[in-house]
């Protein structure tokens, strides 16, 4: 509450002259906060990124909802990583900086990462199907899959 035109009350019940809050205010945000490069990655390397896209739920699977694993793996194999949405939320763009040889090598183990998930999911839609299935009596015409000769 201000008791006085020249005061204004700011919370930690302190009293300062509204002019140094117009000043606060007036004065220009910092900058936004800019990733820097780690010291052990050689700036020649960011040149020449690789390129490849992933479904959106891949690379959560892959990095997590909120992308925390990124450190962890360009600490592990060296390289920087962005990881981007594209396409309305539906892929996105993973960008690999490093060497030409360990960008493959990261590329391979991320492609198979995503090759697993994809078994994974499909595994799971067949056995949710199944359950279905089952809970519905097992009603239907059956086919046995090894036939007796």
């Amino acid at each position: 509450m201000v008791d006085d035109a020249g005061a204004a009350e700011v919370p930690g019940d302190e009293w300062r002259p509204a002019g140094s809050l117009d000043r606060l205010l007036r004065a220009p945000l910092p900058p936004p906060r800019i990733r820097t490069r780690p010291w052990w990655f050689p700036v020649q390397e960011l040149r020449d990124p690789l390129v490849f896209y992933l479904e959106a739920w891949l690379a959560d699977a892959i990095f997590g909802p909120d992308r925390a694993i990124i450190p962890e793996i360009e600490w592990m194999s060296q390289v920087l990583l962005t990881v981007d949405v594209v396409n309305s939320g539906d892929l996105v763009e993973i960008s690999i900086f490093g060497w030409p040889r360990v960008q493959n090598r990261v590329k391979s183990v991320l492609l198979s990462l995503a090759s697993w998930h994809r078994k994974h999911r499909a595994r799971a839609e067949k056995m949710k199907q199944l359950e279905e299935f089952l809970k519905a009596g097992g009603t239907g015409p059956q086919t046995p899959e090894h036939p007796v000769a």
